[in-house]
């Protein structure tokens, strides 16, 4: 196995272990919730985790028997079940909740660096469907940071955050 190889896998292994981590993080947090908005939004950033975790390992399995990926890859999860919680959540009254705010906020972080990671593992490669296949993980934890800055904001702030989502109420629309 070449440098080139073992470098691979290596990423490969760590994306793994960093989806994995990420998962147990979310199931914890969902069982701390004390908003319906947090908990289901824990709950299905944790089964995107398990779709992440099934992909990479096929990659991972490819990559090892010295296959090309023989697909482009341009969707892991589903991102609309994740904006079907949040609007879903929102008969839910929002209550500023300390500890899932805090919770919240280290998922962030979480989805910041995985998306870096990706993003810096796409650059790195030559073969365009890794890239690719890296591109989309780190478009996914993207729209996963977004989602959970979206409930960050409905969390602490329910009236602003309804009144940029409708947009209409300023402009006579």
């Amino acid at each position: 196995m070449s440098a080139m190889d073992i470098k691979k896998e290596e990423a490969l292994k760590r994306a793994i272990r960093m989806e994995e981590e990420g998962k147990r993080f979310y199931l914890q947090a969902a069982d701390k919730s004390q908003s319906l908005l947090a908990r289901r939004l824990f709950e299905e950033l944790a089964r995107e985790e398990d779709l992440h975790i099934k992909k990479i390992q096929e990659i991972y399995g490819r990559l090892k028997e010295g296959k090309l990926l023989g697909e482009w890859i341009t969707s892991v999860a589903d991102p609309s079940k994740l904006e079907k919680v949040f609007q879903d959540s929102l008969v839910e009254k929002a209550m500023d909740t300390t500890d899932d705010l805090e919770a919240l906020r280290f998922a962030l972080d979480r989805e910041e660096k995985s998306i870096k990671y990706y993003g810096d593992l796409a650059e790195e490669t030559a073969d365009p469907q890794e890239r690719r296949f890296y591109l989309t993980l780190s478009h996914e934890e993207r729209g996963h940071y977004l989602q959970i800055m979206d409930s960050i904001e409905y969390l602490t702030d329910p009236v602003g955050w309804l009144r940029l989502q409708e947009k209409g109420g300023l402009d006579g629309g």
